[in-house]
């Protein structure tokens, strides 16, 4: 949320206006935690509309109108061609007859690439935007939050601690190198570091 500001008006009087922007910072992974770099992308929220490439992490950040919802559209590259599998069978000594049974190489059983393979993939998102709880006031709540928006599923333990909030915990732990303890105390400079820089 962005803090309030102080600005002149025309009486002379300074009043305080609370702008209803925020910041959205989001980092896009690939299933196998691979940033989505370079990628072209459109975020839309209310009648806002940002064009650009994610950065080499995968991050996108832009002020937002505060509103609850929006949109997002990342269009993937080509995908690579898969390298030619060529595996040629052993030579037979000269004067040798060919071996029985044929030699069987990976070409024999060679999958067809689908045409759609080599197309651009385009993936959609619809975006649920609210501000989050803040540690001073529900540390727990909070931390649950950020684990959820950083990927780590708690399964509906929201203000709630359980099993699935330990294992997230402690996953993200695993993640960023820290002592896997399972306990949310020991997390939370570190989501606040991730989640809200």
């Amino acid at each position: 949320m962005v803090s309030p500001r102080t600005a002149p008006v025309r009486t002379g009087n300074t009043s305080t206006f609370i702008l209803k922007q925020r910041r959205l910072h989001l980092v896009l992974l690939d299933p196998q935690d691979v940033p989505y770099a370079e990628t072209e992308y459109v975020l839309t929220v209310g009648r806002t509309e940002h064009c650009g490439r994610t950065a080499a992490d995968g991050s996108l950040s832009h002020e937002v109108p505060g509103l609850a919802a929006g949109a997002l559209r990342v269009k993937l590259p080509r995908p690579p061609a898969p390298p030619a599998r060529r595996s040629a069978p052993p030579a037979a000594p000269k004067g040798a007859p060919p071996p029985y049974p044929p030699p069987i190489t990976e070409e024999d059983f060679a999958d067809p690439v689908p045409a759609a393979a080599s197309e651009p993939v385009t993936l959609d998102w619809a975006l649920q935007l609210q501000s989050l709880a803040g540690f001073e006031a529900d540390a727990l709540r909070a931390a649950q939050e950020r684990l959820h928006n950083l990927g780590f599923s708690i399964e509906g333990e929201r203000g709630a601690p359980g099993p699935s909030t330990r294992a997230a915990v402690r996953a993200f732990q695993r993640r960023h190198c820290l002592p896997e303890t399972g306990q949310l105390a020991d997390i939370s400079r570190e989501l606040i570091r991730l989640h809200d820089a």
